[in-house]
């Protein structure tokens, strides 16, 4: 079953002009990765917006590179355009809707970019050009506000498309001896109350840091930021890491003070 829907997804690209809307992650890597061996140009977009961390954008530079996928950066730090920015600190709520609305506008410039250079090319066929991105099919089944915008620009899913769950494409990500790397997620979703800031993400990006190297953290992990409380989410599998040790707690208390908080608590509703 599994080959087969390799089989589908190779098909899928071939004959193709492909742009992959591309994190870095194992669903948009595994897309890239595909593409780039069976369609007929490939080019993988990580879009900058300023809400992931910059270790998180040279892992996807690092992934594409290992694995030979055409990539660029693009730079479009929110934070820096006050109409992008006021829209989502407007309304929270649907931040992924609007964040995914401006990258979608960033890679139909790009796509526009390409069939200008494929005109002066008579063995392409610039009309054959498509956007995809990593959305899988459990996805689907998700709240997830981006989708939509996507959906919107006409921006493809092949993995939803062909029915590819989770387990699937960890399981042809081994197959093909691609990394399955730690998932990196938006930092902009760790603030919960607007507005969203520079100085807001990088307190998260830095208590973060902290925490997964002081206590060798490996799973789900999260900090997120509520009017100057840190509220710390981990799951059930590494909660005994914070011991209730004083000298260590005082140590985790005064760093995030450091930092800018003034209050760090434990949710203990455990992933």
């Amino acid at each position: 079953m599994l080959m087969e829907k390799y089989k589908r997804l190779k098909d899928y690209f071939k004959r193709k002009n492909v742009i992959v809307s591309y994190s870095g992650g194992v669903d948009s890597l595994l897309v890239a990765k595909v593409s780039s061996d069976n369609a007929k140009y490939t080019l993988a977009i990580t879009i900058d917006n300023g809400f992931f961390s910059e270790n998180s954008i040279n892992n996807a530079v690092k992934r594409a590179k290992k694995y030979n996928i055409n990539h660029k950066v693009v730079k479009l730090n929110y934070m820096d355009y006050n109409y992008i920015i006021s829209k989502i600190n407007s309304d929270l709520k649907n931040r992924c809707y609007y964040c995914k609305k401006y990258m979608a506008s960033e890679l139909l410039k790009e796509k526009n970019k390409l069939k200008r250079k494929l005109n002066n090319d008579t063995d392409n066929n610039n009309n054959n050009i498509i956007i995809v991105d990593g959305t899988n099919y459990d996805d689907l089944f998700e709240d997830r506000p981006g989708i939509k915008a996507y959906n919107e620009y006409n921006i493809k899913s092949p993995l939803a498309e062909l029915n590819f769950s989770k387990d699937d494409i960890i399981n042809l990500s081994k197959y093909l001896n691609i990394d399955i790397p730690k998932k990196d997620t938006c930092l902009a979703t760790r603030v919960l109350n607007p507005p969203i800031t520079k100085e807001k993400i990088k307190m998260v990006e830095r208590a973060e840091e902290f925490l997964v190297s002081f206590l060798d953290i490996e799973g789900y992990f999260r900090v997120r930021h509520f009017y100057d409380i840190a509220i710390i989410e981990i799951n059930k599998e590494e909660i005994y890491k914070f011991k209730m040790d004083m000298d260590n707690l005082k140590i985790i208390n005064e760093q995030f003070k450091e930092i800018g908080f003034k209050k760090c608590v434990l949710d203990i509703n455990l992933k």
